[in-house]
């Protein structure tokens, strides 16, 4: 036991718990935090000059590495600034702390003082705000415990300045690890196992779940002894070989997807929402004749939206492994080879899908401006195996998932949750401070680029050697497509808030401003050479590439 002050004891904690980074961006309410951290150059700090930019650099840092993200941001008006990356990073174990005003002067409503935790509540698992600077050990024992518990999830600490500089005796041991793997109800296996043995048209849906609990193998074995069908809700990070047989690509919500489900008996939702809408749909988008099975950890998405014939909560990976056996036993050689069929038929849809895939690509192959397909046929042409991409182009992403071939987890990032845009060159650069021995390639649309472009600075400064490509189209295109989605083609000319031209964004000259080097490719047969020039480089680079703003 030692006696200290709670700033000091902070860090001691931080270094129990075997925290790396601290991510954020300080003010007045943050100085004897700073103070403290200043005296521990184990724990590095990375400036992010805008409180978004942080949050994002932490999420991506946390979905890569496994461990706790952890941020300080600025009180009130910073947490405020957050608010839309925090939304994004509903499902990443973060720590997110803030100064506060000394707690004497709250109730004289000082100014950057508030309701923080108030404030972060409705994206946060759990938060509170520190009064003696001895709760200060269980505080953030607690913070770090609840963060990583699946489902994993930001929590807040609020901490007032007084409680900083007063004194405790610390005496802190990190919790021993959380021991998670819950197996699933041995009736709801057996059910869904029943269910699957019968199925005649079954597919299976996954999401998120599938990469955090490392069970991908296991997803890929349930489809091929069933002979299901494979999709993907968008948006997903990399849950099942894209290039596998029976992988048939993204399922976009929206009418399509209802009438694609109609002849479905049997879906299998794993570790993904079930559904989660970007838009009404007037239509339901399963029938009453689909039998649902959902495996999921996170109790809370089980039946949420749609009712479940059987239900299994616990740890991903055990709960496939444990169903698959089940089916072993259950399944007759009647069904196992009517399984190999549907299979073999899925393959054949796969494969037209391929084709249909080669000629988009091969028609467009000279178009100016450039077209996305012909970028991603490049790029895939490009990168290493074992390039990690970080993906946040929006209305170029369908062509980078539909080309290019993800075979192995942590190697594809999307934005998963909350849907605000400048996600991508941020958490790129989280990434790569989790995996410094790989190379990390971002892909942002220029609507997207815009808003955390001083993350480029944060690359600079701290060395961090991403390539950042952005699809410059000089519109928020995904806005104009939905707008003819929703209105008709009567609202094809109807722009209005959706351009990003005159003037057009130079993101080249904005990216040497910030100390990253850029290169412009207006022309396809200048995309090779200047891709090959931003990845061999040891040093951030960027690439703008002027792509085809139709709709």
């Amino acid at each position: 036991m030692a006696v200290m002050t709670g700033k000091k004891a902070i860090m001691e904690i931080f270094r129990s718990e075997g925290v790396e980074y601290v991510f954020g961006i300080p003010g007045a309410t943050e100085v004897l935090f700073m103070d403290a951290l200043e005296d521990c150059p184990d724990i590095k700090y990375i400036l992010g000059l805008h409180e978004s930019v942080a949050v994002a650099i932490a999420e991506g840092y946390a979905r890569a590495s496994g461990k706790v993200g952890v941020l300080n941001l600025h009180t009130l008006a910073g947490l405020s600034c957050a608010m839309g990356m925090i939304c994004n990073a509903s499902n990443a174990p973060l720590v997110i702390t803030a100064g506060q005003q000394d707690t004497r002067a709250l109730m004289q409503e000082p100014e950057l003082g508030g309701d923080l935790t108030g404030l972060v509540g409705p994206f946060t698992k759990w938060g509170t705000e520190v009064a003696y600077a001895a709760d200060i050990p269980i505080a953030l024992r607690r913070a770090f415990k609840i963060a990583a518990h699946p489902p994993a999830g930001p929590v807040f600490v609020s901490l007032p300045q007084n409680v900083l500089a007063e004194e405790l005796d610390l005496q802190y041991l990190p919790s021993t690890p959380t021991f998670c793997q819950l197996r699933p109800d041995r009736e709801a296996v057996n059910r869904a196992a029943e269910l699957l043995s019968n199925a005649q048209m079954p597919v299976i849906l996954v999401g998120s779940g599938v990469a955090d609990h490392d069970a991908m193998p296991e997803a890929v074995g349930l489809a091929e002894l069933v002979g299901a069908r494979v999709y993907q809700p968008s948006p997903a990070d990399m849950n099942f070989p894209t290039a596998h047989p029976q992988c048939l690509g993204g399922l976009d919500l929206g009418k399509e997807t209802g009438e694609l489900l109609r002849s479905v008996d049997v879906l299998v939702a794993i570790g993904t929402p079930l559904f989660q809408q970007s838009e009404y749909v007037p239509s339901p988008l399963l029938t009453p004749a689909t039998k649902v099975i959902q495996i999921d950890s996170n109790s809370w998405q089980i039946g949420k939206n749609f009712p479940v014939t059987a239900a299994l909560e616990g740890d991903i990976k055990l709960s496939l492994g444990e169903l698959i056996n089940a089916l072993q036993q259950n399944l007759s050689p009647e069904m196992r080879q009517a399984a190999t069929a549907r299979a073999k038929e899925i393959g054949k849809q796969k494969e037209a899908l391929r084709q249909e895939l080669l000629r988009k690509v091969q028609e467009a192959r000279d178009n100016i401006p450039i077209s996305p397909w012909r970028l991603m046929q490049d790029l895939r042409e490009s990168v290493e195996p074992e390039t990690v991409i970080v993906d946040d182009s929006w209305s170029c992403s369908r062509a980078l998932r539909s080309v290019i071939d993800f075979s192995k987890p942590k190697t594809f990032y999307r934005l998963r949750a909350g849907g605000s845009i400048g996600w991508g060159i941020p958490a790129s650069l989280g990434v790569k401070l989790a995996c410094p021995d790989r190379r990390v390639v971002a892909v942002v649309g220029d609507g997207s680029a815009i808003f955390t472009i001083q993350s480029l600075w944060v690359a600079a400064h701290y060395h961090i050697p991403v390539t950042f490509i952005v699809c410059s189209n000089a519109c928020y295109r995904l806005v104009r497509l939905i707008r003819i989605r929703k209105l008709g083609d009567y609202a094809r000319n109807r722009t209005l808030g959706s351009e990003l031209d005159n003037p057009r964004i130079d993101f080249c000259q904005v990216a040497q401003g910030l100390g990253v080097q850029g290169r412009r490719v207006e022309r396809p047969d200048e995309l090779k050479a200047t891709l090959r020039w931003a990845l061999e480089s040891d040093k951030p680079a960027l690439v703008e590439v002027e792509v085809e703003a139709t709709v």
